[in-house]
């Protein structure tokens, strides 16, 4: 297998345990194999990607593929910088916990923006309960300025009191930057601190560095691949919601410090606040794919800048995780806590392979 690393698990089973507790123990990597079939199967229908799995907090697969642009550009390696879409909420949302760590924020301090009628605070802001319904995607999508679709934004009524009602959008999870200038930082400024702590430069905003390697985004149209223009409208217009760019080697470090695998940088208590659900909502509906279990067993949630799924019959099996989508890029990062299993999905051309994959490998965990 090419740029594949798999670490297979040697389990030593000692004799004083019991056949269930040896069927437990093997049952996980047996799952994984099954699963890492699956992807090695999908990896020639794509354009490209990057993909690691972890368990314990230590990469167990990791694989690199294709090229990032076209049939001739430069192969992908894990150091090449992604666009991540909606997964860059869980990147700014997590780079804001280690400046609420170190006292340099507060999730719960309330402050006024001047495009929303009511005070807010950064967990009304990081959770869509700041109680508007604006998602700005089409005049981002016709490509309104940053300014101007702020403005539009000031035009609207909320629907509810902050923290009483969700609505998802990329607009005003964006208005993170404003919140940071208040305290004189910037997107920009805690993305660099995040850099420090990871001892990485391979999470970046625009502008980014033009020495690193990107993959472009690509669409498949009957037989063919293009690759579409770049960077796309989101990472100019509402860069923390959707304008993250990160490597695989880069999203492995995320996932180590937002899944609790790098206590010397933030502790376990801040970690917390990320992934309590806040407030419930039926986003998956929306999304057509194929469920592990009845779609309305399910219950989904919204955190800091990160979703939760549960089911009542398995309330031990959440899968705390984030999907994106830009015209041309699918990203997908997802945890199973009880298991202590995670996957990171790079891909660089519109598919719903990582989406999909991702809750299948939650389903694997719910059987």
């Amino acid at each position: 297998m090419d740029k594949v690393l798999i670490i297979l698990f040697t389990l030593v089973i000692m004799s004083s345990h019991s056949t269930s507790c040896a069927e437990a123990q093997t049952a996980i990597p047996q799952k994984l194999q099954n699963f890492i079939k699956n992807i090695e199967s999908k990896k020639d229908k794509l354009q490209g990607g990057a993909i690691a799995i972890l368990h314990k907090g230590q990469v167990i697969y990791k694989t690199t593929f294709g090229k990032e642009k076209g049939k001739t550009g430069r192969s992908i390696t894990s150091h090449t910088l992604f666009p991540l879409a909606s997964v860059s909420k869980t990147v700014s949302a997590t780079a804001i916990a280690l400046m609420v760590d170190h006292k340099a924020l507060d999730f719960d301090e309330t402050f006024k923006l001047p495009y929303l009628k009511n005070a807010v605070n950064l967990k009304n802001i990081l959770s869509h309960t700041t109680g508007y319904k604006f998602s700005g995607n089409m005049q981002i999508e016709q490509g309104l300025s940053r300014q101007n679709l702020l403005k539009k934004l000031g035009n609207q009524k909320p629907l509810c009191k902050p923290g009483e009602c969700y609505s998802y959008s990329n607009t005003i999870f964006s208005l993170v930057e404003e919140a940071l200038n208040l305290k004189n930082l910037s997107l920009q400024s805690i993305i660099r601190q995040l850099q420090i702590a990871l001892k990485t430069k391979e999470i970046q905003v625009v502008p980014i560095d033009p020495h690193m390697n990107i993959a472009y985004p690509h669409v498949k149209e009957k037989t063919k691949v293009k690759s579409l223009p770049f960077p796309p409208y989101y990472p100019k217009a509402t860069p923390a919601a959707a304008g993250v760019f990160a490597s695989l080697d880069g999203m492995i470090e995320v996932f180590k410090l937002s899944f609790g695998y790098r206590p010397d940088l933030i502790s376990q208590k801040t970690l917390e606040a990320l992934f309590t659900p806040l407030i419930a909502n039926r986003d998956v509906d929306k999304w057509n794919i194929k469920w592990p279990c009845d779609r309305n067993k399910i219950e989904s949630y919204y955190g800091l800048g990160w979703r939760i799924l549960r089911i009542k019959e398995h309330l031990d099996k959440d899968l705390i995780f984030h999907g994106g989508f830009i015209s041309g890029a699918t990203p997908f990062i997802g945890f199973i806590p009880s298991e202590e299993i995670g996957v990171i999905f790079l891909i660089n051309q519109h598919s719903r392979t990582p989406f999909e994959s991702g809750i299948e490998l939650w389903g694997e965990f719910l059987k």
